[in-house]
């Protein structure tokens, strides 16, 4: 994995095992976040490199077609979004003293 804060157009393509059309269309769904232009072309933030390799194995396996992987994208960068937020909380809260649970619902 790169040592800097983005992936080119080229490696993300190459990782997620899309074709430079199908990486293409993705951007054109607005799916993808373009982190900057250089002049190897388009570079992305690394972390959505997970997400975006998820999305594209849950296409592989269940057979889906671009416009669906886009929105298992959309899901899949919305979860970690939350996963992110969640953690801030905990660490917050935890530092105020708030002793909090494990699983759902469950408060002590």
């Amino acid at each position: 994995m790169q040592s800097v804060g983005y992936i080119d157009f080229q490696e993300m393509a190459a990782r997620c095992e899309l074709a430079h059309d199908e990486l293409n269309e993705l951007l054109e769904y607005d799916v993808l976040p373009v982190l900057h232009v250089n002049s190897q072309g388009l570079c992305f933030p690394i972390s959505c490199l997970e997400w975006v390799q998820k999305a594209a194995k849950i296409r592989s396996d269940y057979a889906l077609d671009l416009f669906a992987m886009a929105l298992v994208m959309r899901y899949l960068h919305r979860i970690n979004e939350l996963e992110r937020a969640n953690t801030q909380l905990r660490i917050i809260l935890r530092s105020a003293g708030v002793t909090l649970g494990d699983g759902p619902g469950r408060r002590t």
